[in-house]
């Protein structure tokens, strides 16, 4: 599967188990339709609602949808713009309320769990909620079957008898799919007017405009991107498939491209960790990673030129595509790469 591909990381990769077709749902068909469309976008209609996902999918209801069960990586930037999802589910979900980096301002005590690692969307968890509009992310949005963490195409058919289905891109380039976050929150009837979104959207705009600035000023420096994780590879990110390291690459800052066809991740032993050397590295916040002192006490990888030089960042592979989770990617990154020296 595509998805367990980009999120195996963290030790999340198990499937989940086939679930029965449910033939009949006490509410199936109540809350909506979906059908093909051109282009994205969001407006009334007739008095009611509709939204155009990123895989072209127009979606209706009679009424902006209230009772929303989202993926934590959709629900964190619905979050921040206001949009409170009723449930989550997804890879990065847990019983535990442990969203990770992934859960962002979420209150863990405010939302139901209705899937999990183990099993990222538990349908009939699901069904219990009564949603009237379902959320996650596609990493392909040319793919109509991609939808992250449905495990299975009958899981995504189940959804949509539940209720209407939007997906939000998670590819491209991290500020448009900010943008279109901060639509979809519109179209739910957020008011992104208010003096907190209005000072948060002016801290983003602030941090977009002078980051490439601050990459300009640091352009002779190599900057690699990893998963080092604690027990088996090394995994160097490349930004095609990453919105994130996309915008990052735009604005200026000089990343070494792993060489790879896989949009996401070329992956090497430890003993070959050495075979990109680069200035400054950015490790990802993904549980089951090496911790910075694990990293530079390794006979291998403490001799990166960057990790010997500790100049290590943080990635936050779950960046959070609102006003505020985008500052805090934007400053987590230009942080150590201003306070780093060349040293290959």
């Amino acid at each position: 599967m595509r998805s367990t591909r980009r999120q195996f990381i963290g030790g999340t990769a198990g499937l989940a188990a086939g679930l029965a077709t449910m033939s009949t749902l006490a509410h199936e068909g109540a809350h909506g339709d979906a059908t093909p469309a051109a282009s994205p976008g969001a407006s009334p209609v007739a008095g009611g609602w509709s939204f155009t996902d990123d895989h072209g999918v127009t979606v209706t209801a009679d009424a902006a949808p209230t009772r929303i069960v989202a993926d934590v990586n959709a629900a964190a930037p619905l979050w921040d713009f206001g949009v409170r999802p009723v449930a989550v589910f997804g890879w990065n979900a847990s019983e535990s309320g442990n969203f990770g980096a992934a859960g962002g301002n979420i209150d863990p005590s405010a939302v139901a769990v209705v899937g999990d690692a183990t099993e990222p969307f538990k349908t009939e968890a699901v069904l219990a909620e009564d949603p009237d509009l379902l959320v996650t992310l596609t990493w392909a949005p040319s793919d109509p079957a991609d939808y992250w963490s449905f495990t299975e195409a009958a899981l995504v058919d189940q959804a949509r008898q539940i209720a209407p289905l939007i997906a939000m891109s998670a590819a491209g380039f991290a500020d448009a799919n900010t943008d279109r976050f901060a639509e979809l929150a519109t179209s739910l009837g957020a008011d992104l007017s208010t003096p907190e979104l209005t000072a948060a959207k002016a801290d983003y705009t602030d941090r977009l405009t002078a980051f490439p600035d601050q990459a300009a000023s640091k352009a002779d420096l190599k900057v690699l991107f990893m998963y080092i994780a604690a027990e088996g590879s090394v995994y160097f990110a490349t930004p095609k498939g990453w919105a994130d390291l996309s915008l990052y690459q735009k604005l200026g800052v000089n990343i070494v491209l792993p060489e790879t066809d896989d949009p996401w991740w070329q992956e090497v032993s430890q003993e070959e960790a050495g075979m990109y050397p680069a200035d400054v590295i950015f490790h990802s916040t993904r549980p089951g990673t090496l911790s910075v002192d694990e990293m530079k006490a390794h006979p291998t990888l403490g001799q990166h030129p960057a990790i010997k030089a500790g100049q290590i960042g943080e990635w936050n592979q779950d960046f959070i595509m609102s006003w505020q989770g985008m500052s805090a990617a934007l400053d987590s990154i230009s942080g150590p790469i201003l306070a780093a020296n060349k040293v290959i």
